[in-house]
């Protein structure tokens, strides 16, 4: 009978593995050309210390990787990445340094391994906000930094990147948009001997106040012009509710028009990135400013005890390196409130997996996935599953902000 083959788990407690001299050479290679192409400026402004050291980047495309790799070389760093990046990478990552992850989940092995990295006088990469931004500005930072910091006893440097997110929004299906300049600025933000002095709250503060940027005000500061006529195609899906009307889910976008199928005002989309109205009085100039008013609408819905999510989904569940994402067999229904979390259930079979609001201060959405969709990520130590709503898809900004405020709420109830 024919041996079954098995496929590598992708987990947290994997061994660290030497990096192998051919493929740091061949990334590093790599990492180069992007420099190139896409014209980035490199600007170091301070002597960076000697490993063991901490790097962080703001997080906006896959540039951020590869110009950390150009500011940490010659030396060969290690860097963390969401289990889902390692397939079908997974021999190459496992020799270049990549540590695995499950993304905004509660793993004292795999801070173990971090720490095990630095032990070893080497340089770890990681990125605080564990997602892309979808405005250029900072997302929500994971609070633990400063206690991470603070246990390593190491120096933090800090990439803050300019025009990273200009280059290659994710809310559009068009990627890797060419225009310059695009600058990365290199700091120490926390020598050694302030991670002895400091506290783990001081260290956590430092940290969140280095990675307030934003890439709009660049975009404004350098006279940027996004050359490409269907600039605003995908916006919809970060600026879903209309601010005149208050509708919600009914923009379009087409060429770069930002269109409400309501009340029909229309947003025009300049090449200098800002917004406005062809039709009416231009309510918020930026996309940045119509995005953090949608944030605040959701805020008064947690608050009011108002908000809701439910729909009919499809799953993949991550079955391990050779494998990848497995579509599962049946018909499954996902909900989100305030109390219960998440909770995802097949409807014709007894599948249920529950993600409890607590345990839950960000959630990873991302559109057109691969031309497979648009998901929500849920994981807990043990499994990875991509949920894609049926009907509901243009809800996912919506969630991502709730699951923010939800925790928070919660969370300041137990403080009183």
């Amino acid at each position: 009978m024919k041996k079954e083959k098995k496929y590598p788990q992708i987990e947290s407690t994997l061994p660290i593995k030497r990096v192998w001299n051919i493929f740091y050479l061949v990334i590093i290679i790599i990492s180069v050309i992007n420099k190139l192409i896409s014209n980035v400026k490199l600007v170091k402004h301070d002597k960076l210390p000697k490993p063991p050291y901490i790097l962080i980047s703001n997080h906006a495309s896959m540039l951020d990787f590869y110009m950390a790799l150009c500011t940490t070389f010659p030396h060969k760093p290690y860097w963390i990445s969401t289990v889902e990046e390692f397939v079908p990478r997974f021999f190459i990552f496992r020799r270049i340094g990549v540590l695995a992850k499950r993304k905004f989940t509660n793993d004292p092995q795999a801070a173990i391994k971090y720490l095990e990295v630095l032990k070893k006088k080497k340089i770890l990469i990681l990125y605080p906000e564990a997602r892309y931004s979808f405005t250029g500005n900072t997302e929500r930072i994971d609070k633990s930094m400063g206690r991470f910091v603070k246990t390593a006893n190491c120096p933090v440097v800090m990439i803050k990147t300019h025009g990273h997110y200009l280059q290659c929004p994710q809310w559009s299906d068009r990627k890797n948009r060419k225009f310059k300049p695009i600058q990365d600025d290199v700091y120490v933000i926390v020598n050694k001997w302030e991670t002895e002095t400091m506290s783990a709250e001081e260290l956590q503060h430092r940290i969140e106040s280095n990675f307030d940027t934003s890439d709009e005000l660049w975009m404004e500061k350098n006279n940027i012009q996004i050359k490409y006529d269907s600039r605003a195609v995908g916006l919809e899906r970060i600026l879903y509710k209309c601010p005149h009307c208050g509708a919600e889910f009914q923009m379009s976008s087409e060429s770069h028009y930002l269109t409400c199928n309501h009340c029909g005002v229309k947003y025009d989309y300049l090449e200098n990135g800002k917004l406005h109205c062809t039709n009416g009085a231009t309510i918020y100039e930026w996309p940045s400013q119509w995005y953090e008013w949608e944030k605040e609408c959701v805020r008064k819905e947690v608050l009011d005890g108002t908000y809701h999510f439910e729909d009919d989904v499809r799953v993949e569940k991550l079955m391990g390196a050779g494998i990848g994402f497995v579509p599962q067999d049946g018909h499954y229904h996902l909900t989100h409130g305030i109390n219960e979390g998440f909770i995802l259930k097949g409807t014709d079979n007894s599948f249920e997996f529950r993600r409890s609001s607590l345990l839950s201060y960000a959630v990873h959405i991302e559109y057109a996935y691969l031309d497979r969709g648009s998901f929500i990520e849920l994981a807990d130590r043990n499994d990875t599953y991509f949920v894609y709503p049926l009907s509901k898809k243009a809800q996912l900004t919506k969630i991502h902000f709730a699951v923010e405020h939800i925790y928070d709420l919660l969370k300041d109830n137990l403080k009183r």
